[in-house]
């Protein structure tokens, strides 16, 4: 089957926060005319509440806001086919129920193209252009936090899934109509920490890498207090500039403490760097833990050439093997995974392929339970909503957000190609554990 499309370039800002601009609260970007391949149907302007309150005819116009192209591309890929294999699934089923009548979804794709301003401007567009009743969008904080600002001036619902809650919290939990499921610092640190018990006689000292960004700043002031309460002492060497090609003097503090572990949060470019680096140094830790920057196969690929990321662990937010269903169709993980790899021909399911799915979910859900348009009784359903999906468990708290479990994955590299191996399922204890922790040499 064809691989996954190039993503070394696609994941250089994996992740990375949002510029302010993109803030929630902050001013309304206009009506650009962002890319998409669908086209505006001369709506009206909308006014302070957006789509209106009844569905158009005999469907529900939902728009999605995703990174098409541009650095964050490889997030979006697979996502308006997995999107449009569960809306199917919904309208084959007769639809969502609406002021007592049954209605078609009917969706509207644009591209963010991996740029904030992009993605107000996209998500305007579809509200005043579309005519668009409700807006979801997913893949980095980049994408979903903006998108969420640009519906909440307009009074239009906006739910979202897989990134970080604790920055989307930061700047939308006070909004009235945006919903965002994804996991949290405290989960990540404890995926991680699985990892760092498994390392025999290790001396529990545990080497920072983070840049000089908003992620790294939340991950370098949570991890702290977390590793002490945990038994293990952080070195921290200092952030460094996202992009720097020299890691030496960073290297040379944590090789100087004799870390066992590296713990951080990077980008791709800068982790392939860095790792290169580390390999050369004639030190190695038992265990490197990394955030973002080694979420898909091409990412350990852009570490260097046969297998030099073999070993790096990184959080998984979903796998095929987790014990959740799908509320839509009954759907094992397994059926959806297989089914993203027959609607794109790619040879695995990622994570972002259930998370995909879940955003449909939860649309269905919440347009049920509300059974109007009407952004107030979407928003009263949102927060009363409490289901299974098939990315587990989802129930918005005060916040507006849903916290998601996380499993720890371990990149193998075997016969000349990459399998993550699931070493630890605290998290999540119903999915299998596949293989030990590989100490790293």
């Amino acid at each position: 089957m064809k691989k996954r499309m190039k993503q070394l370039a696609a994941l250089a800002a994996v992740g990375v926060m949002v510029f302010s601009l993109a803030a929630c609260g902050g001013n309304n970007a206009g009506g650009g005319n962002a890319g998409g391949d669908a086209g505006s149907n001369g709506a009206p302007a909308a006014a302070d509440k957006g789509g209106g309150s009844s569905a158009s005819g005999d469907t529900i116009k939902i728009g999605s806001v995703v990174p098409m192209t541009g650095a964050l591309a490889a997030f979006g890929h697979g996502t308006q086919e997995m999107t449009d294999y569960a809306v199917k699934q919904v309208n084959d089923a007769g639809g969502i129920e609406i002021d007592g009548e049954a209605k078609q979804i009917e969706m509207v794709y644009v591209d963010s193209e991996s740029d904030p301003q992009k993605a107000q401007e996209a998500t305007t567009k579809l509200i005043e252009g579309d005519g668009v009743q409700l807006v979801i969008t997913s893949h980095t904080n980049d994408t979903t936090i903006p998108v969420a600002g640009a519906c909440e001036r307009k009074g239009i619902p906006c739910l979202s899934v897989d990134t970080p809650t604790d920055a989307w919290a930061a700047e939308c939990g006070e909004n009235e109509y945006s919903f965002h499921a994804g996991f949290n610092t405290e989960n990540e640190l404890n995926c991680f920490k699985d990892a760092w018990d498994k390392v025999a006689d290790s001396n529990k000292k545990i080497g920072l890498m983070y840049a000089s960004d908003v992620e790294g700043q939340e991950l370098s002031g949570a991890i702290t207090t977390f590793a002490q309460e945990a038994g293990y002492t952080i070195v921290d060497p200092g952030s460094y500039t996202s992009g720097d090609n020299d890691f030496s003097s960073i290297i040379n503090k944590i090789k100087g403490e004799e870390c066992d572990i590296i713990c951080g949060v990077m980008v791709t470019p800068d982790f392939a760097t860095f790792y290169t680096q580390l390999k050369s140094s004639g030190y190695m830790p038992k265990v490197v833990t990394v955030a973002k920057a080694t979420l898909f196969s091409a990412d350990v690929d852009a570490v260097g050439a046969n297998g030099a990321g073999d070993g790096v662990v990184s959080e998984v937010w979903w796998t095929p093997n987790h014990p959740y269903s799908s509320s839509i169709s009954g759907q094992t993980s397994q059926e959806i995974g297989d089914a993203w790899m027959e609607i794109t021909g790619d040879d695995y399911a990622p994570a972002t392929a259930g998370y995909d799915y879940a955003n449909v979910e939860i649309v269905y859900q919440v347009l049920k339970a509300a059974g109007s348009l009407d952004p107030d009784a979407i928003k009263e359903a949102a927060e009363g909503i409490s289901f299974d999906s098939v990315i587990g468990p989802i129930k918005y708290n005060e916040q507006h957000t849903s916290i998601q479990p996380l499993v720890t994955g371990q990149w193998c590299y075997q016969d000349g190609g990459w399998v993550q191996e699931i070493i630890s399922n605290t998290q999540v204890p119903e999915a299998p554990v596949t293989a030990e922790l590989k100490e790293l040499k």
